[in-house]
């Protein structure tokens, strides 16, 4: 636990923890967008996300590569997002909570790149950290939604967007959609753009 706090105090002494979110952000969607045309006739409304894990050639090679990174790069985002958000904090608890289930919303972001779906065996296992990506997001954008309502240098923008996402991500599950997965990934890229760029500009 202390190895992971020098860690992330040295990473964050580097660049503002906004960066990394842009950065991520920036990441992710040259890494999805270079699998995206590598893979003919892929098709967003019926085709899920993480198809593109076993697309063709370099496809699966851009994309799995690129949700690895993306996943590991976006957690020191939410760590300086939860020390911002603490020095305002009437419940740090809830925001300790956040961080931890952001933080583990990331790696399992990170292993689905590990696991494509090329048989049984290994697609339930990307299935499960999928799951797991997915729940920790909806729980994370309430958490830190709620934390953005009660800090006035936040707008309550912030919160209402997340809790749309949240919202979206349980249609998702609900319907399990491809459209409404995609709908979620940029939503939830959205969300991160903002979140980062106000911290940025604001210097918080």
């Amino acid at each position: 636990m202390e190895i992971t706090k020098k860690i992330m105090d040295t990473l964050l002494r580097l660049a503002p923890g906004g960066l990394y979110g842009l950065f991520s952000i920036i990441l992710a969607g040259v890494f999805i967008f270079l699998s995206y045309t590598q893979f003919p006739g892929y098709d967003m409304i019926n085709n899920d996300v993480s198809v593109l894990g076993i697309g063709p050639g370099l496809s699966k090679i851009f994309f799995n590569i690129g949700i690895f990174i993306t996943g590991l790069t976006t957690i020191p985002f939410f760590v300086y997002l939860g020390r911002v958000l603490k020095q305002e904090a009437e419940d740090e608890k809830l925001i300790k909570r956040a961080v931890k289930i952001s933080i583990i919303g990331c790696i399992a972001l990170s292993l689905i790149g590990c696991f494509p779906v090329i048989n049984i065996i290994i697609g339930t296992i990307h299935a499960i950290l999928a799951l797991i990506f997915f729940s920790c997001s909806l729980i994370n954008l309430i958490f830190f939604g709620i934390a953005f309502l009660k800090d006035e240098r936040f707008s309550n923008v912030h919160a209402y967007f997340g809790f749309i996402i949240a919202c979206s991500i349980v249609f998702y599950i609900t319907v399990r959609w491809s459209i409404i997965e995609w709908i979620v990934f940029f939503l939830l890229g959205g969300w991160m753009l903002m979140v980062s760029s106000y911290m940025l500009y604001h210097k918080l």
